[in-house]
């Protein structure tokens, strides 16, 4: 039985290994930074390998959460969207692309069902975002940016969500990560590894010159001062690093973030760009009173608004887009994570201790990840980003395992009770 059960545990490791290798594929795409390897096809070809993996080795379980419902309504509703748009045929990249990232969501839920599990599929996601932009960063370092709106700004290295918003959305949604990695590695050494992953991911999304970046990185500075029960401390080191980071940057920059108060430090450019944002929600509510029960299909808000441009507005993207149908099933996405934070507090109150545990973090940072895309919603159209699916996932896993280990905590409060020690009963 010990024998059977180490294979058990091998087997469920290397899938989280693989796991972890196709986030890091996706997210650095190295495919697209060497166009020889595209020719290849290993994306395509590492997936259809780890599906198979999982199809005949992994001990399958599906982890039930309100979110895997949400999910489901939000498929079929962009698959009906996607067969009644007029644009089927330019929606359909659109489709394809969002549910490869289904696929994934998938193979984590029925996979990943233990703690530590959970933590090293999380590390790895860390590690893959930490390579996207160190690379990105040398590559800026070596020239390679673009002059947008009167300013020189940093892209990531690939060609996907290399844009400079769009790689400036990207890492600021992953900084709430850091947080339960941080609370559960007691190594100051490795806590200095994470120190580092913050400033280089502040650096990277300050040299973008992404106004909604920056607004972003300041709605997660003042959350953390709301959440840190070491208040004072985060508020002298955000006065110490603020001004230090504002005089490095370089004065185009600076200015990039000055137009958020004044536009006149910006060129006509940049204040016909942040109304242009407005007018993509104004675009979504016509295309929805148009189309209201569908919407025009995924993807093709351009195309249907003669603009050629994306709505650069999540409401306006969704309505227009995916119709009633899609902002239901949008709405009861956003309420599932909401929800299993409620749950989340309800299972601490119960269990004072597991209010410290990686899950309980875990579930934190994603919910304030979920406040951060609604927050920057107003000014990108995220709504098929990976970061829905992927920290759904995490969520639901990280429910999971403080359910298991609630009766634990529990039991091993009475035995405490009983004078009886309990040592490594949870976690």
């Amino acid at each position: 039985m010990a024998r059977q059960g180490n294979s058990r545990e091998d087997k469920d490791d290397k899938m989280i290994w693989l796991l972890g290798g196709y986030m890091w594929l996706f997210i650095h795409r190295p495919f697209e930074v060497w166009p020889w390897l595209g020719e290849l096809r290993i994306e395509r070809m590492y997936m259809i390998a780890t599906i198979l993996y999982w199809a005949i080795t992994v001990d399958k379980q599906w982890i039930r959460n309100r979110l895997n419902v949400a999910f489901v309504c939000f498929w079929l509703a962009m698959l009906a969207a996607w067969i009644a748009s007029p644009y089927a045929a330019r929606g359909t990249p659109t489709v394809e692309n969002y549910f490869k990232i289904v696929v994934f969501y998938v193979l984590v839920v029925s996979s990943v069902r233990t703690e530590r599990d959970l933590k090293l599929l999380v590390m790895m996601f860390l590690g893959a975002m930490g390579l996207y932009m160190a690379h990105s960063f040398r590559e800026y370092l070596c020239g390679r940016y673009v002059y947008r709106m009167g300013t020189a700004r940093m892209v990531g290295v690939d060609v996907t969500m290399s844009n400079p918003n769009s790689f400036a959305a990207t890492v600021v949604y992953s900084l709430p990560m850091v947080f339960p990695v941080w609370n559960y590695l007691k190594n100051s050494r490795f806590r200095w590894v994470l120190a580092g992953y913050v400033g280089l991911a502040t650096t990277c999304v300050l040299l973008t010159g992404s106004r909604m970046g920056f607004v972003g990185l300041c709605a997660l500075a003042l959350i953390v001062v709301l959440l840190s029960k070491h208040r004072v401390t985060v508020i002298l080191l955000l006065a110490i690093a603020a001004p230090l980071a504002w005089i490095s940057l370089p004065e185009d920059r600076q200015n990039r973030y000055l137009t958020l108060i004044d536009p006149s430090y910006g060129p006509a450019s940049a204040q016909a760009s942040a109304e242009g944002r407005w007018q993509g929600w104004r675009d979504g509510v016509k295309l929805w009173k148009e189309n209201p029960v569908f919407g025009v299909g995924p993807g093709v808000f351009g195309a249907a608004t003669g603009s050629k441009m994306q709505s650069h507005h999540l409401y306006g993207q969704v309505l227009g887009e995916l119709g009633t149908l899609g902002a239901v099933a949008f709405g009861m996405i956003v309420l599932g994570f909401f929800a299993n934070y409620l749950d989340l507090r309800r299972i601490c109150r119960q269990e004072p201790d597991l209010h410290d545990s990686f899950s309980a973090r875990l579930i934190q940072s994603v919910t304030v990840t979920v406040m951060l895309l609604l927050l920057m919603g107003l000014a990108g159209h995220s709504l098929y980003r990976y970061t829905w699916l992927w920290f759904g996932a995490f969520q639901a896993i990280a429910i999971h395992c403080l359910r298991i280990a609630q009766p634990l905590a529990a039991l091993e409060t009475v035995e405490l009770a009983d004078g009886d020690t309990a040592e490594g009963a949870c976690f």
